[in-house]
């Protein structure tokens, strides 16, 4: 159904900074949700698929793996530019075009016969997936008060996570069909939602395209990185403590088939169920973030995810360097590593998306960016600095938790004043 009149019209004025006459229509935090998950779901449902696609093109494992890092650097260049745009042009412009060319580029990859082919398609695939996904932080700092910011993002986070649960599964089960058909779906799915968009969402940023500027969006961007409050960067340090810690993240994503089916030998249906144990404790501590965090709680909910991962990440590489990496041994690190992010995502960017109202795009494109450039740098590193060992991976995931805690440290518990 379209959305009705009242509805639209309680979502504008929260668009424009002051108070909606209305709640808005629930379904949009679930579409949202779905929009997001786009993102995982282009990376984790052909991961059982990539033996089975590197033999297809004659290359090993670790070569069609750079896939995934292809894939997480164009997605951080289409989040860049494309929340920055939204700011300039409206969300719903930006959001057609990268469904557009999602849905586009996933029908050509079905087609592809080799290695070069695919990483230049995953690469605008990931651009097209940027410019969809990206707009979601943006239109819910749109929509909801500062003081539902935490919330509504574990909504959305708790949507999105049900793509990598499943995905794995799904990417097992369309296995028989031929690799090229979990790209079809990919397509269709890309199809229903930009249908979806088209009839139920609002325009929540209204934009024209004569405001469209590319050397307005790096100005804009560089105003959320020198961003204050009182005399203190802290929302830049926000998302970069956020960053790095996704990263952990990331680099156990981009190198799992490693890690389960080279390195410990399951098979891809044994892989779908380990790959969603992580996911399951991820949403879990989301869950629980839905349930606790609170916009006076969100700076404790932030410090403790953060010290949980790196005490985590540690105890993993000590596994690791004294030869107990098992699958009884690594799997708990890495579920508890992962699930972190539960309360380490919805609590930071409450915090970092409630210092812009006027610049959500470009805050979210800033944030995001980071995230996915970092994942695709580690992702890189990792599958060049593979021995055969997981010694790299877990060395690399401590080195980024340890990095997000330094960043994060001073950062104040207590809520700070942000924009509304």
């Amino acid at each position: 159904m379209a959305l009705s009149e009242a509805a639209r019209a309680a979502l504008m004025p929260a668009a424009a900074g002051a108070a909606a006459s209305a709640a808005p229509p629930w379904y949009l935090i679930l579409f949202f949700g779905a929009l997001a998950a786009l993102g995982p779901l282009s990376i984790d449902v052909y991961l059982p698929a990539i033996p089975s696609i590197a033999a297809d093109f004659g290359v090993t494992v670790v070569s069609l793996q750079n896939t995934l890092n292809v894939f997480l650097v164009g997605y951080g260049i289409g989040q860049f530019f494309g929340g920055a745009l939204s700011d300039q042009i409206g969300r719903k412009r930006i959001g057609y075009l990268g469904l557009a060319v999602y849905f586009a580029t996933s029908i050509a990859i079905a087609f592809t016969s080799s290695l070069p082919e695919m990483l230049a398609l995953r690469f605008f695939q990931a651009i097209g997936g940027g410019f969809s996904t990206v707009i979601c932080m943006a239109t819910v700092r749109d929509i909801y008060p500062v003081e539902q910011l935490g919330r509504r993002f574990a909504t959305v986070t708790m949507v999105l996570l049900i793509a990598p649960l499943l995905a794995p599964s799904l990417g097992y089960l369309l296995l028989p069909l031929g690799w090229e058909a979990i790209f079809v779906v990919k397509a269709a799915y890309a199809g229903l939602l930009l249908a979806a968009y088209a009839r139920l969402v609002p325009e929540t940023r209204a934009g024209r395209l004569g405001n469209l500027s590319l050397r307005l969006v790096f100005r804009q961007c560089f105003e959320v990185v020198r961003r204050r409050v009182g005399e203190r960067r802290l929302p830049i340090r926000y998302a970069t403590a956020m960053a790095f810690s996704a990263a952990c993240m990331m680099i156990f994503v981009t190198n799992s088939s490693f890690i389960y089916m080279q390195y410990f030998g399951v098979g891809p249906g044994e892989f779908s169920l380990l790959f969603a144990a992580s996911v399951l404790g991820f949403m879990s501590m989301n869950l629980f973030s839905m349930w606790r965090l609170k916009s006076d709680n969100a700076g404790t909910f932030f410090r403790a995810g953060l010290t949980v991962q790196v005490l985590v990440v540690a105890t993993l590489l000590t596994v690791v360097v004294t030869g107990n990496a098992s699958l009884p041994t690594v799997v708990p690190l890495i579920v508890l590593a992962v699930a972190t992010l539960g309360a380490i995502g919805p609590a930071g960017s409450s915090r970092y998306m409630g210092y812009f109202r006027e610049l959500a795009g470009s805050a979210s494109s800033v944030y995001t960016t980071m995230m996915f450039f970092l994942g695709g740098t580690f992702g890189w590193l990792s599958g060049t600095l593979n021995n055969g060992t997981l010694l790299p991976l877990a060395a690399m995931m401590l080195g980024a938790s340890l990095t997000a805690n330094t960043i994060s440290w001073g950062l104040p518990r207590p809520a700070q004043p942000a924009s509304r």
